[in-house]
């Protein structure tokens, strides 16, 4: 029964919470979602998911602002925040920021705080914030920092290795459009833990998250609803400056609302429902696009 809870939570409650915090930060970054967008048309154009192929196509979307997106989603919000481990052996050395530190081996927990490893600035490529004040946008939603082209893109210490943590890299990690993801240095970003006790899971669902963000922005756009401040109808009458307005209020309380989200065995967001509004892409009802979102 142990185990059956854990491939179900695991297999389903940690990419269903990525997914949705991707689609979140994409209705709320919608310049960030017609790049995604673009990315998907340029890489399988009109045909329909059910050609695609592992080997070609989704390893190019992987390598696109589609992966970039998984990636950053993971970066941010990561599902677990805290990865439990023990030392029951002898005391472990560990070399960190030019000091030794000795781990004591009676059954010694520690718990490695993701969210801490990720924001940091060091392991990522970074600029100024243009939400906050703050010198570095590593709490801000930018998946282009993802985006490097070929040759360019490792800073981990295995920067050329045959597999990562037993994964290819052939066929998924690499791609033939040029561009390939970027590499942080190795155990700076965690969200399938690392090394031997990694998750197992890891490729599915890379594989799985990518092909569902894919085909969906393939067929539709994701805004967030605005209906508590005004109906479809008073947004239709709206000029530009005051859908931009109406947009960045839903923006902001969607900002707070995942500042809120807490860890209730994966993080998730605490609170009021943040509702998405799905719309056929190139049927005019995309309302909110060219805004500066």
């Amino acid at each position: 029964m142990g185990n059956s809870f854990i491939f179900l939570f695991a297999g389903h409650e940690t990419s269903a919470g990525t997914l949705h915090y991707a689609l979140t930060f994409l209705a709320m970054h919608l310049s960030k979602q017609s790049h995604l967008q673009s990315d998907i048309d340029s890489i399988v154009g009109s045909r329909p998911s059910s050609t695609w192929s592992y080997s070609t196509d989704l390893r190019n979307l992987y390598n696109s602002m589609v992966g970039a997106v998984l990636n950053e989603t993971l970066r941010i919000t990561p599902p677990v925040i805290r990865i439990p481990k023990i030392n029951r052996g002898t005391p472990q050395p560990i070399n960190w920021n030019g000091k030794t530190v000795h781990i004591p081996g009676d059954a010694t927990i520690i718990h490695v705080g993701v969210v801490g490893t990720h924001y940091t600035p060091a392991y990522f490529p970074h600029s100024p914030s243009k939400i906050s004040s703050k010198p570095h946008d590593m709490e801000d939603f930018v998946p282009e920092r993802w985006l490097v082209s070929n040759g360019a893109q490792n800073n981990s210490d295995d920067a050329t290795p045959k597999t990562i943590d037993g994964l290819e890299t052939a066929s998924f990690d690499t791609s033939s459009s040029g561009v390939s993801l970027y590499r942080p240095p190795k155990g700076a970003f965690v969200p399938f833990a690392d090394g031997a006790r990694s998750c197992p899971g890891r490729r599915f669902a890379q594989v799985e998250i990518t092909a569902v963000l894919a085909v969906i922005f393939s067929l539709y756009s994701v805004e967030l609803d605005v209906s508590r401040w005004a109906s479809d109808e008073e947004v239709a009458r709206m000029p530009k400056a005051d859908k931009k307005v109406l947009y960045g209020k839903a923006v902001e309380r969607t900002r707070k609302c995942i500042r809120r989200s807490r860890s209730t065995i994966s993080l998730k967001m605490d609170g009021d429902l943040v509702p998405l509004r799905f719309v056929k892409r190139g049927d005019g009802r995309e309302r909110f696009g060219g805004l500066g979102f």
